[in-house]
């Protein structure tokens, strides 16, 4: 359940972000991702949103969702609820798995913009490079790579061309120009 409870309007963005209890891993072998992923689209099938950029590390997911016309709790309770009962059948002497979880809303397209690169480098230190780390959207975001679980458009929609290259740049980069993105 999400515990701090954003304002909610259809079309709102939100930055989630959920952890283990007391840190703890919430994802401990491949199974677990796939399933976490899967139990994202059976509740994008129940109350569809768009998931403009995820990332899913041992300890933590972060999501950037915008809500259709169900509200945001409702959607991440249902995918916590659905991933629970998995996690409490394969592990049932581990604590719930995910304890903490938190929602920014998203009103800007600086935060908009600000929120994917932030949840694309959550992967750092789970793998070699970002374009590598399997359990993140990036790779869909610089390169063609098919993703079915999330909508990269309306992110690659502020950058100039080479949108991929722009945005890897903007994620990746410690400097990043301005003139890459487009104003608003």
């Amino acid at each position: 359940m999400v515990k701090k409870h954003p304002v909610w309007f259809p079309g709102a963005i939100y930055h989630v972000s959920c952890f283990g209890t007391w840190n703890e891993s919430i994802f401990f072998d491949e199974k677990d991702y796939i399933y976490y992923l899967s139990s994202v689209e059976n509740v994008r099938y129940q109350f569809p949103f768009y998931l403009h950029s995820y990332c899913l590390t041992s300890h933590q997911v972060h999501l950037l969702i915008e809500t259709i016309h169900v509200p945001l709790q409702d959607v991440i309770t249902s995918i916590n609820s659905e991933y629970l009962h998995y996690f409490q059948d394969k592990y049932p002497c581990l604590l719930e798995p995910t304890h903490h979880d938190f929602a920014t809303l998203i009103d800007s397209v600086a935060s908009f913009l600000k929120a994917s690169r932030s949840i694309h480098l959550a992967s750092i230190g789970h793998s070699q490079e970002l374009k590598d780390y399997r359990w993140s959207s990036y790779p869909s975001f610089i390169s063609k790579i098919p993703n079915d679980h999330v909508v990269t458009s309306r992110v690659l929609t502020y950058f100039q061309c080479p949108k991929m290259d722009n945005y890897a740049l903007f994620v990746e980069g410690e400097e990043f120009e301005a003139k890459f993105i487009y104003h608003c």
